[in-house]
């Protein structure tokens, strides 16, 4: 018996964690036009405006990133940033990114991107603003890294 209670458990609680993949909201078109190598990258969707930028610049592989978010006109309860690899999974890379104390509008944050062997990696970091009524804004951006 205690072996069917703990095995109900177990289903549960991956069933919550699988719960997560399924956020309700807004998917804004993947920023592709941009080289977050090089500047700040911005996307857009009717009033609402988001800019990441990452340094330093060129973004290094296994190294510390700081992480700023300037969101326009978008409410955030919380944000996140989640870092995943497209041509290779590299793992769960989600950090949250705190709001600035002088200005609410500006989150920032560090994370890193891990190595990997491929000559050039590509990955999609996603803004996921969380919002008041639940719901989850994902803003994705695409960023690609050559191994040297």
């Amino acid at each position: 018996m205690r072996f069917f209670v703990a095995l109900a458990g177990l289903f549960l609680t991956l069933g919550l964690v699988g719960c997560d993949s399924k956020l309700e909201g807004d998917v804004w078109p993947l920023v592709e036009d941009c080289d977050l190598h090089q500047q700040t990258c911005r996307s857009q969707q009717a009033d609402a405006r988001a800019s990441l930028t990452l340094s330093p610049q060129p973004i290094p592989i296994a190294k510390p990133i700081q992480v700023n978010v300037l969101l326009e006109q978008l409410e955030a309860e919380k944000l996140e940033l989640d870092i995943s690899g497209i041509n290779m999974y590299m793992g769960y890379n989600r950090v949250t990114l705190k709001p600035d104390t002088d200005n609410p509008d500006r989150y920032q944050g560090q994370t890193m991107l891990a190595f990997c062997t491929n000559e050039v990696m590509h990955w999609q970091l996603t803004l996921l603003v969380h919002q008041a009524d639940g719901q989850v804004s994902q803003i994705p951006f695409k960023l690609e890294t050559r191994n040297r």
